[in-house]
């Protein structure tokens, strides 16, 4: 039928562009789903590398998180070896400076670590000479780094042995290039006495998270002082008379084993709270008998939480 429209020649130029517009698209298309891609990982920047947290140390943003330390004794030392920044006491102060301070003070000491801004006031700043609240000499940062500074984010760092605390004061020391002034010979001979006392006490270390779950467990809802409804004995009846809300009742009875000493501490306690503790106010008319008829019913059915004092 189109060789009545065109010649044969004019047929041979139209199938030979309809051939080549279709190997172009063939190519074209070949090229979005091979090279393309290709391209696009090429120039894509390389993925970071995750940083696997440092067995040992404290998080980046979050100090509190550690793994378990266990306490100890640690023996005397002799003042002498602590007094001077040797080499040594300066690289361990390094390496205490990094695992506990820089979160808040920075790597270099300005007082710009990852959480500085969430702090008022903020950090020290222990490259300058400005402001130092107890002073820059040595006893003065050994105070502050054993009581903390009251009204700051600065807590004490008095679980860390006193030689680790006199490394840590020498570092922080050598961080400003500032003259640091001496101190004076009788705060200085008394740092001396404090370093050469007894052999001190470390006491156990847990994070924060260990710590609140150990609280939970200790401090949870103890369960409500269920009376039955077919329990008609006298010590039944007497709590339902004097009991207003049996959860209450219990948490609060829970909370002390001060009440289980005899029933006229029992009394003591009840009558300090109620009736917000869940008791009636009429447990204050109960006759002595009353009294001990109570107490041995709840030693009955509170037990003792061995976690609570």
């Amino acid at each position: 039928m189109i060789e009545k429209y065109m010649d044969t020649e004019e047929l041979k130029r139209l199938l030979s562009t309809l051939v080549l517009i279709l190997g172009c698209l063939i190519i074209a298309g070949l090229f979005a789903s091979i090279v393309l891609p290709g391209i696009r990982n090429a120039n894509r920047p390389a993925t970071p590398t995750a940083v696997a947290p440092v067995v040992g140390e404290s998080g980046w943003l979050d100090p509190m998180e550690f793994p378990p330390q266990r306490g100890g004794v640690v023996p005397p030392v002799d003042p002498k070896t602590l007094m001077n920044p040797s080499a040594e006491l300066i690289v361990r102060g390094k390496k205490l400076f990094e695992d506990n301070c820089t979160v808040c003070h920075g790597p270099q000491g300005r007082g710009d670590g990852p959480a500085a801004s969430t702090m008022n006031p903020r950090p020290r700043n222990f490259t300058s000479a400005d402001e130092w609240k107890n002073g820059y000499h040595a006893p003065a940062i050994f105070k502050t780094l054993s009581e903390g500074i009251p009204g700051t984010s600065m807590s004490p760092f008095d679980y860390l042995p006193r030689k680790d605390r006199m490394a840590l004061v020498h570092y922080v020391q050598s961080l400003g290039s500032f003259p640091h002034k001496a101190a004076k010979p009788q705060e200085m001979d008394a740092l001396s006495r404090q370093l050469a006392s007894a052999g001190e006490k470390i006491p156990n270390k847990i994070p924060v998270s260990m710590a609140m779950i150990r609280l939970g467990g200790e401090f949870s809802a103890a369960p409500p002082l269920v009376i039955e409804k077919d329990d008609s004995s006298p010590g039944a009846e007497l709590l339902r008379r004097i009991v207003v809300d049996p959860v209450r009742a219990a948490q609060y009875l829970a909370q002390s084993s001060s009440w289980r000493i005899s029933y006229r501490d029992l009394a003591s306690a009840i009558a300090l709270e109620m009736p917000a503790n869940g008791f009636s106010t009429s447990s204050a008319d109960l006759s002595p008998a009353e009294w001990k008829l109570l107490y041995a019913e709840l030693l009955k059915r509170i037990k003792p939480n061995r976690g609570k004092s």
